[in-house]
């Protein structure tokens, strides 16, 4: 059983009736194809506050949509569901698992205490986390393991194991966790609830080890017993493993948008923009969601410190950005992006013709965006995975390079041959490492690029699944 935020498909209200739409997302992409490949032996619930998917579950319409395995949408009501995902989960627990605080301004609530100063988000989120649990319950049968994915679902494993003592469950943290100095930003409490729900889960899965590690001390700081050797913590509870799964880009999908005549109209859009600028210009790239997390910010303070202290530069660099919105509703994205194109209107000022900014979703040119780079820029503060880095190496045909932050947990896979940035809040690190990567010779960017590739090649979404049901089914058969 899967339980994430977002579901694979929801309703959509047309003029002759509800029609199923899919679902965007890179989370509910990797689910999709991974739940595929498991032969449909699949159960998959997500919370909906959409009232066309309460009508739809009352109609029966889920069943037979040829998913390949069964959804559920849980239904909450929309306030509950919005103090969840955005007062307790984004601008509580978001911020805290990517360190966040020092990059945000506080007092967005027009005074008010804070999302989780009051309570009422916390609240929520729990009321969320229970009620998944309990649908979970109700369709598990002898031998099911579930498997909550990300920190949406945090307290969730708690009261599945209050309904169902013996049941397996699993929890993977998708975003980052940077650790306890970073989560002290969270009140007491939430901290406490965090802790004791993750806990609850028999195997507790992250991207990367730099991610595990944050977590193990997270729990020997409160007082758990934590062997780091063998990766697990004893608790009151029992014990909970801690085990590394790295989410890997799905080549299936890439190949797909590469035989498309949109794909080949972008990259030839791209191709013509560098050579516009003349023999031996560069391109220089970026794609992102445009989430604080991503450094967006300080990747348009770098470019602009590089152009102004080399301005030999300024004719043979070209930057295109592809920057999909992100949480608009939330005060702190909102002053985020209004930030972010100051600083992109200053450099299209002051560098005229270096810059091109996409400011909405486009899959298609993204890809093809990636497969023209010289340089691509990946700088996030902190980063659970970032798949566009290690898409950047599959799909490039350029042998381009890639300025990487050591905060991300691509950085584990490709840190050998990319050009890495120690800490990501460093300007002039990342302006230095961005000339670097511009001046790499030819034989030393194809090498870089080989030894980013290889790795790569053997990844799939669904042995990325496989690896955390096969250390469930483990804890399964090994339980009295």
């Amino acid at each position: 059983m899967l339980v994430s935020d977002r579901g694979p498909v929801t309703f959509r209200a047309t003029p002759s009736g509800l029609a199923p739409e899919r679902r965007a997302g890179s989370v509910t992409a990797l689910l999709d194809r991974s739940a595929r490949a498991l032969g449909g032996d699949v159960c998959w619930l997500a919370p909906s506050a959409s009232e066309e998917d309460r009508e739809a579950v009352r109609d029966g319409r889920f069943a037979g949509l040829g998913l390949g395995y069964e959804f559920r949408p849980v239904p909450f009501g929309a306030a509950d569901y919005r103090r969840y995902y955005e007062d307790a989960g984004v601008r509580g627990l978001w911020y805290a698992l990517h360190d966040l605080w020092a990059d945000l301004p506080r007092g967005l609530d027009e005074g008010g205490p804070g999302p989780l100063g009051d309570g009422a988000a916390l609240r929520a989120y729990q009321r969320v986390n229970r009620g998944v649990a309990a649908a979970a319950a109700t369709y598990c049968r002898p031998g099911t393991v579930v498997c909550f994915q990300d920190y949406q679902f945090a307290t969730a494993p708690g009261f599945l194991r209050s309904l169902l003592p013996t049941q397996t469950v699993g929890l993977f943290v998708h975003a980052a966790f940077a650790g306890p100095a970073s989560l002290a930003g969270l009140p007491g409490a939430a901290r406490g609830l965090l802790l004791r729900g993750m806990l609850a889960a028999d195997v507790l899965g992250f991207q990367c080890e730099r991610w595990a590690d944050s977590f193990l001390r997270f729990a020997g700081e409160a007082g758990h017993e934590v062997d780091t050797v063998s990766g697990a913590v004893r608790h009151a509870g029992g014990r909970t493993l801690v085990r590394r799964y790295p989410a890997p880009p799905d080549q299936e999908y890439l190949s797909g948008v590469f035989g498309t005549a949109e794909a080949d109209r972008w990259s030839e859009t791209f191709r013509r923009l560098r050579e516009g600028a003349g023999a031996g210009a560069r391109l220089l790239v970026r794609v992102d969601r445009l989430d604080p997390a991503k450094n967006v910010l300080r990747g348009f303070e770098a470019l602009a410190l590089l152009l102004a202290e080399r301005p030999e530069l300024r004719h043979g660099v070209r930057f295109v950005c592809c920057l999909t919105p992100s949480r608009p509703a939330v005060p702190e994205y909102a002053w985020y992006a209004a930030r972010v194109r100051e600083a992109v209107a200053a450099i299209q000022r002051d560098f005229p013709g270096v810059l091109t900014v996409y400011w909405d979703e486009d899959r298609v040119r993204a890809m093809a965006a990636l497969r023209e780079y010289d340089v691509l820029l990946v700088n996030s503060v902190h980063d659970g995975m970032n798949l566009v880095a290690q898409e950047g190496v599959l799909v490039n045909g350029r042998e381009g390079v890639v300025v990487l932050s050591a905060r991300t947990g691509s950085a584990e896979r490709l840190g050998a041959g990319a050009v890495v940035v120690d800490d990501p809040r460093d300007v002039r690190a990342t302006a230095a490492a961005l000339g670097q990567a511009l001046a790499m010779p030819p034989a030393e960017r194809a090498a870089r690029a080989r030894r980013m590739r290889e790795p790569l090649l053997t990844t799939s979404p669904e042995s990325w699944l496989r690896a955390q049901l096969a250390d469930l089914t483990e804890v399964r058969d090994l339980r009295p």
